[in-house]
């Protein structure tokens, strides 16, 4: 089943499974600090950074916090921002720290997240999407190609993954 309602800041993109939506929120509607809070609750160092980042509304723009929601609770989430972990304006638009908690893995959600994103920066008018990540062999499977390797802000040795999107098909 498609589903899709629009306000100024709210976007519901699809309805999939039985209580699966996915929905891209912006800092000017009226859940975002508690869509900030939900993120907060998750034992990941980068959900409390992004949960922070909300809450000091330091997303700008059409920067936004996608999440997957289960009903009512949030059970993951990525972000489209400018600028990732690595420290340089080079690679930009991101999908940045995706995350889906443990207890709904494997249900391909994160890939459904990354697709939602995709769609918004295409929309938007982005030719291209980056993803600065560790993982090998995920984000190759949805068509992702290494373009670089640089040191994160951490100092952390990341690879930088680029995708095409004018030849994607939006879903």
């Amino acid at each position: 089943m498609r589903k899709t309602r629009e306000s100024n800041a709210l976007k519901v993109i699809r309805k999939e499974e039985k209580y699966m939506e996915y929905v891209i929120i912006t800092q000017e509607h009226s859940d975002w600090l508690s869509v900030a809070h939900s993120i907060r609750q998750f034992e990941w160092k980068a959900a409390k950074y992004i949960a922070e980042k909300m809450e000091k509304q330091e997303f700008t723009d059409w920067e936004s916090v996608i999440i997957a929601k289960d009903g009512n609770p949030v059970v993951g989430f990525c972000t489209l921002v400018k600028k990732d972990i690595i420290d340089t304006k080079d690679y930009t638009p991101n999908i940045a720290t995706v995350f889906v908690a443990p207890e709904y893995r494997g249900k391909h959600i994160s890939q459904k997240l990354v697709a939602t994103g995709e769609n918004k920066l295409k929309e938007i008018g982005f030719g291209s999407v980056y993803i600065t990540t560790q993982h090998e062999g995920l984000y190759e499977k949805w068509g992702y190609q290494e373009v670089a390797k640089e040191n994160d802000r951490f100092g952390r040795l990341m690879r930088i993954l680029e995708k095409n999107l004018m030849n994607e098909r939006s879903e």
